[in-house]
This record gives structure tokens, sequence and C-alpha cells, in this order.
């Protein structure tokens, strides 16, 4: 259920839909979305921590 209301959040007919397979559908929604674009991290460090909190 969760990918039929991606696929029409996005914009696609239930036919466009039912020609996708389900990890195609999740990638063109992450590309829909920009959420491709996968952001290192790094670890928080005290500092960070503190900033957070404001102290």
């Amino acid at each position: 259920m969760d990918l039929l209301a991606i696929g029409k959040r996005i914009g696609l007919s239930f036919t466009e839909i039912n020609d996708l397979r389900c990890q195609d559908l999740i990638d063109l929604a992450r590309s829909f979305t920009g959420s491709d674009n996968e952001e290192e991290t790094k670890e928080a460090t005290q500092d960070d921590i503190d900033a957070f909190y404001g102290r």
C-alpha cells in the first residue's frame, strides 16, 4: 500500500505503477524527491552536542 501511495504522490497512474518493479518505483521516488544524494555523515563530537543544546 505504501508503494501505491508513493507512486500516486509523484503523479503516476495505477497502470504506470503496475508496470514498474518495486525497486524501480523506489528508485524513481528517490530521484523525484532528490533523496538519492546520500550525504556523508560524521560522528557528533561533544562540541556539536553542546552547540545543539545551547550550552
